[in-house]
């Protein structure tokens, strides 16, 4: 390594076991294939009366080192550009149970309740 260059970080890939749990692979195209072969989003609330979707799936993907692996996000789209989030979640139940949070929390911003 030339002195002042940055080492790269090496990207953990992961694919879903059939309970969802995420697993770790070494492979980057048996990764690959799986990410196209499979159903990524979990959840998506659509609320049309006001454009906002929030949508939760599988990354399949994180940076080496950063501790526990935030394998699942949550995305909020269609509001205000600064209202706009992407939550991570380490499990597919902490994710939906995320989701489920965000969507009501949005109803009761949109209702004034």
């Amino acid at each position: 390594m030339k002195p002042g260059t940055v080492p790269r970080k090496r990207k953990r890939l992961y694919v879903l076991d059939g309970k969802n749990r995420p697993v770790e692979v070494f492979d980057f195209s048996e990764w690959s294939r799986w990410m196209s072969e499979n159903d990524l989003i979990f959840r998506r609330t659509l609320m049309e009366e006001s454009g906002v979707t929030v949508t939760t799936r599988f990354r399949g993907v994180s940076e080496a080192g950063n501790g526990e692996a935030l394998l699942f996000v949550t995305r909020v789209a269609g509001m205000q550009e600064r209202d706009n989030e992407s939550y991570g979640a380490r499990t597919l139940d902490e994710a939906l149970e995320q989701h489920e949070c965000i969507v009501q929390k949005i109803l009761r911003m949109l209702t004034g309740r």
